[in-house]
């Protein structure tokens, strides 16, 4: 069998309607979303479905849902496949998917935490202060220079997810962010898109909220991992629970290394990506990355019946 990697998506894939195909096809999945709805407290199966939009986009409402989707769409994938992956991955959130598919988080835990994540998240930078911006046709070396040279205290700008050669995400205070943005401009990227998010994620902004991360993570005894998942940090791969916990801590405020993982999974044998959860994002991004080695979003029961004979 092809050595495979699994990889989840993070905020930015979610829209209204995701997961209801699945939700209708499979008892096993409408146990998940009732299991989900009792855990959190109110209906995330409604919201999943029926949004509103504005609702679902809350940080604090994305990032569980995100999860729960993800997971359930891995968990039929898994039972008609019966693939066991070499490696598992995710984009920002995403990783916490992964983590549950490895056996790291429970169910419930994974749903917990990722609801606190988005509120920690979302609580962490006063409303209107921080924001980030996606930088397309993305020149690095340009980019890294002048964020240095702009960032300073109360006013920083980092490079928070390193997403592929073309494109580069920056995070920090507001202000700090247009100024990059126009000090760049011609010379540093082909076009910017401000992102629709509620703060400046993965930039030393986050710092206390990650502390406060870090004390809900203690918080869980988490279960034996099975598959290495290559975290966001560092972009290597991990299986050791406690090392676990402390990348998850340092990912609130680190970029995403998203580039760097895609090409060190191929470097380690991977020979087909698998994205298990709503829309392409990532295999759109793989794509660029890694263009010799195939890319197949999993999202539907069709999705799944296409990519049974892909990977034997």
């Amino acid at each position: 069998m092809k050595r495979i990697a699994v990889v989840f998506p993070g905020q930015g894939s979610q829209y209204v309607g995701m997961g209801k195909v699945l939700f209708d096809g499979f008892e096993e999945i409408r146990s998940l979303f009732k299991k989900a709805d009792e855990v959190l407290g109110f209906s995330i199966t409604k919201l999943c479905f029926e949004g509103p939009e504005e609702d679902l986009r809350q940080t604090y409402n994305t990032q569980p849902a995100l999860f729960l989707i993800g997971f359930a769409t891995w968990q039929v994938f898994k039972d008609k496949t019966g693939l066991r992956p070499s490696f598992v991955a995710g984009h920002s959130l995403g990783e916490y998917t992964a983590l549950a598919a490895s056996g790291f988080f429970t169910f419930e835990d994974g749903l917990k935490i990722t609801r606190t994540r988005g509120m920690l998240m979302e609580e962490a930078c006063p409303k209107g202060k921080g924001g980030m911006a996606a930088l397309i046709g993305a020149d690095m070396e340009k980019i890294s220079t002048a964020l240095k040279e702009i960032s300073r205290e109360g006013h920083i700008v980092v490079p928070a997810n390193l997403n592929s050669a073309e494109q580069v995400v920056i995070s920090g205070h507001i202000e700090a962010v247009r100024e990059a943005v126009e000090k760049l401009k011609g010379t540093g990227y082909k076009k910017a898109v401000f992102l629709n998010v509620s703060g400046p994620f993965h930039s030393p902004l986050m710092e206390d909220a990650a502390y406060n991360l870090k004390i809900a993570l203690n918080g869980i005894t988490p279960a034996r991992m099975e598959i290495p998942v290559f975290s966001n940090v560092d972009a290597e791969p991990e299986m050791d629970e406690a090392k676990v916990k402390e990348k998850l801590y340092r990912q609130m405020f680190s970029p995403v290394l998203w580039e760097k993982s895609v090409r060190n999974m191929v470097d380690r044998g991977v020979e087909l990506f698998i994205e298990v959860g709503p829309q392409k994002v990532l295999t759109n991004l793989i794509k660029k990355i890694a263009p010799s080695t195939p890319c197949y979003n999993v999202e539907t029961p069709e999705d799944m019946e296409k990519i049974m004979g892909v990977i034997g």
